[in-house]
């Protein structure tokens, strides 16, 4: 089974108002622990990082400047419902963040393109690949613990990298100083120019080059790090690789493999979607007469009746509706003129009808009609539309048509069968006493 978003999303978020300031950001994010706040705005999201925050503090940024004014780019806003595949086939590597809300907008999580690919189990793919093939490319970045802070911010904003490796001066590394640990400097006000020595993370945890990538990946599930520092036989570091950019060498094709076969699996599924729609159309159409057959019409008659026993008030009521003299018509013009005149007139019954009312044919010259939310009065009015409409309406070849029409109304603890029987006995009425006419239905003691 293909996971959704939401089912591999961050939902520990914290979130802050576009008018709120940069320093207001700083300290939810200090107090939280969390390397990214989520900015809302009334339209639109952006999400705030440590690798910003250290922009920010190079580039001197008032720690009063409102959030909306920092120029953060909006990220891509994301249903909770879409799975991963289908995902795949709208983003790329560049999209960092995404947020993820419900059908009615509300945020529900945030998640980066990593937490996309390290939720597809990889290690069959790279069980030989070792890190020592890797680390030409991912050369570590070094400070002496005896630099200043300010030194070791500067390596993480000119080097790309989130984090510095502290080492003493036998070169043996002794520390880390990480994006987060950033975070904290400048929440506290620390002063840039102590030693890097004083807010650096030690000791450090690291992986030998012979290592997989697979012992690599386990080891970030385990320690849940967002990297990992490889050391040679010699115990000096050699370089550090992020989770990210570990994972993205492993699923490089993968993810290829996985657009293409997701695009099929999309289409595969489009076609099926259409194919049902088309099927359960047919199967609730009546086939002449283009509008609902008795089959749906039951089903719509069902849900009204449960969904009004759920409550105390609640009133609809059906029209039963008849051509009259329908067989002359068959007897005297054929069959097909007969189904010409059943056609028209169900336009007629869904052109006298609201939308929220539905239609359908009965069987044979009979129609019914379920007016939701409407009592008798109301009801009478709908069925002298159709009664009248139906009088003057030229059905071509000299041929004039009447009807008679038998309404009923729900009843509280009504069944199907009773609503219907008192709207049959109501134009069984209404054709003894004459046709093209509308009687109501007539109450038993019992309703």
């Amino acid at each position: 089974m293909i996971p959704e978003v939401l089912d591999i999303a961050i939902k520990d978020i914290v979130t802050i108002d576009s008018n709120k300031t940069l320093d207001e950001a700083v300290q939810k994010m200090a107090a939280s622990n969390l390397r990214t706040i989520v900015i809302t705005d009334t339209s639109s999201y952006k999400i705030l990082t440590t690798t910003q925050l250290i922009d920010f503090k190079l580039e001197r940024v008032d720690h009063g400047t409102k959030l909306k004014d920092l120029g953060l780019r909006e990220v891509k806003v994301i249903n909770k419902s879409l799975n991963l595949i289908n995902l795949l086939n709208q983003i790329n590597s560049t999209e960092e963040y995404m947020v993820i809300v419900d059908e009615n907008n509300k945020l529900e999580g945030i998640l980066s393109y990593t937490d996309i690919i390290n939720n597809i189990d990889p290690q069959m793919l790279m069980e030989r690949q070792t890190l020592g093939n890797l680390i030409l490319n991912y050369q570590a970045v070094f400070a002496y613990e005896d630099s200043s802070a300010l030194h070791a911010v500067k390596l993480i904003k000119n080097s790309g990298n989130d984090a510095v490796i502290i080492k003493n001066n036998e070169e043996k590394a002794v520390g880390i100083f990480t994006s987060k640990d950033f975070i904290n400097l400048i929440h506290l006000d620390c002063n840039l120019t102590q030693k890097i020595s004083n807010f650096m993370t030690s000791p450090i945890k690291t992986l030998k080059e012979h290592s997989t990538i697979a012992d690599a990946l386990a080891f970030i599930r385990k320690q849940r790090f967002k990297r990992i520092i490889i050391e040679n036989d010699k115990g000096y570091v050699t370089g550090i690789i992020s989770q990210k950019e570990l994972l993205r060498i492993v699923y490089n094709k993968w993810i290829e493999l996985m657009k293409k076969e997701g695009s099929k699996i999309s289409k595969t599924n489009e076609a099926l979607i259409q194919t049902q729609a088309e099927l359960e159309e047919i199967a609730s159409t009546d086939y002449l007469t283009k509008i609902y057959n008795r089959q749906k019409f039951e089903s719509f008659l069902e849900y009204e009746i449960k969904k009004l026993d759920r409550y105390e008030n609640g009133i609809f009521t059906i029209l039963l509706v008849d051509i009259d003299h329908f067989k002359k018509v068959n007897d005297s013009y054929g069959h097909l003129k007969g189904d010409s005149v059943l056609q028209e007139f169900s336009k007629i019954l869904t052109f006298s009808s609201r939308k929220s009312d539905v239609v359908a044919r009965w069987g044979g010259e009979e129609f019914i009609v379920l007016l939701p939310h409407t009592n008798i009065e109301e009801a009478i009015l709908v069925a002298e539309k159709i009664r009248s409409t139906v009088e003057v309406h030229d059905f071509k070849d000299n041929l004039m048509l009447t009807c008679s029409v038998g309404i009923s109304q729900y009843h509280k603890n009504d069944t199907k069968r009773e609503i219907f029987n008192r709207a049959d006995n109501a134009l069984y009425k209404a054709k003894a006493l004459g046709r093209n006419r509308i009687e109501i239905e007539v109450l038993s003691c019992n309703v």
